[in-house]
């Protein structure tokens, strides 16, 4: 009778154990949220960054993940808008309990949910957006390219490499993002004590650069190297069609809006050696860029972009402070965040200052035409 009853009560000890680990238990991962429209006129830009973070996190994982687990994603559509933004973030958060989240560079998706994560010490990453951070709080970066940086590298190649040191500054006022970056540029060209031959003011839209051009021949003399301009490539074609009919030879230089085939395909041969900067090149010669391309070719049968490419330093960014934290706690991983010192990932070497904003530096490019195809040319990087 008694070992009847010591059977029993091993059965019973046994029928607990397993009910304790049930069959299909998963295994504990570290989660992190992705917010962008996966839907819409903006779907590509949400598309690209999950493309880049599922790269980043897939080789991670193959890797053996960071302190023994392996990262999960959780992505969420936002549908480019405020309220959907916003409500991702606080089921990620509060649901789902993420250590961070990814966003996609659209205004919604980068600065909607700031508020409910910083409030939920939840760090925000916004990968690749060109709106700088303010006073967002502690707990919100963004690992874009740094346009103040970008600009005034992009006058030193001019001043020092092609000896560039007259320049032409036109603006378009109804553009903010034009206004800000022209003021970059003008210190630029102050730091490498070249000079500003004139100031010129459009708008977004104008076609009849006539007089703009006659006006910066007459000031000059003719004697301008270059022309910064901060607006469309269309209107930045148009000048320079302009500028080619009044016999100016001067070269086109702006930031990496005027990489887009509306350049050439407007401006066409007026347009060749423009210079512009970006925050990534495919033809880079790093061997973090190559693991990456090579990476992201094998999953998605196509080559990444910059934003694909913003999106996988960003998971890194974010698995490597984990990893730097020997933690899961928010708090002490957004500490490592802010600590860390020399990461390199596809796009360059970087780190964080004061705010949540980066230190990084361009790719430079000049447009060239070969075998009839027109081709920026990787010309610089500082990376």
């Amino acid at each position: 009778m008694k070992k009847i009853k010591l059977n029993i009560i091993t059965l019973c000890l046994l029928i607990l154990c397993l009910s304790a680990f049930p069959a299909h238990a998963q295994k504990e991962t570290i989660k992190i949220g992705v917010i962008g429209p996966a839907t819409g006129d903006l779907a590509d830009y949400g598309q690209k960054t999950l493309a880049g973070v599922m790269t980043a996190v897939n080789e991670i994982n193959a890797k053996g993940g960071v302190l023994g687990k392996e990262l999960e994603v959780l992505p969420y559509d936002d549908k480019n808008t405020m309220a959907g933004a916003v409500n991702a973030a606080i089921k990620l958060i509060e649901q789902h309990k993420v250590i961070g989240i990814i966003a996609a560079p659209t205004g919604w998706s980068s600065f909607a949910p700031t508020f409910a994560a910083n409030s939920a010490k939840t760090i925000y990453l916004s990968a690749g957006t060109r709106r700088k951070l303010g006073k967002t709080g502690s707990f919100i970066f963004r690992n874009s390219l740094p346009d103040d940086i970008a600009a005034e590298d992009t006058i030193a190649y001019c001043v020092d490499k092609l000896g560039y040191k007259n320049y032409a500054v036109i603006t378009s006022m109804d553009n903010d993002y034009s206004l800000t970056l022209s003021a970059y540029f003008k210190k630029g060209i102050l730091d490498k004590k070249a000079k500003i031959i004139d100031e010129v003011h459009t708008g977004e839209g104008y076609t009849d650069f006539k007089d703009t051009i006659s006006g910066l021949k007459k000031k000059s003399g003719g004697a301008i190297d270059a022309i910064i301009y901060t607006g469309g490539p269309k209107e930045a074609a148009l000048i320079m069609e302009e500028a080619r009919r009044q016999e100016l030879k001067a070269a086109l230089i702006g930031g990496e809006d005027l990489m887009v085939p509306e350049l050439w395909e407007t401006g066409k041969d007026a347009v060749i050696g423009t210079i512009a900067y970006n925050s990534f090149a495919a033809e880079s010669k790093t061997k973090e860029a190559a693991k990456f391309i090579e990476l992201y070719k094998k999953e998605k049968n196509e080559l990444p972009d910059g934003r694909a490419a913003l999106a996988y330093d960003a998971a890194l960014l974010l698995a490597e402070a984990i990893k730097t934290a020997k933690s899961t706690d928010r708090v002490r991983v957004r500490d490592a965040l802010v600590s860390l010192k020399g990461f390199r990932g596809a796009t360059g070497s970087m780190n964080f200052r004061q705010g949540g904003e980066p230190v990084k530096h361009p790719f430079i490019f000049m447009l060239e035409k070969k075998d009839g195809n027109y081709t920026f040319k990787l010309v610089e990087e500082k990376n």
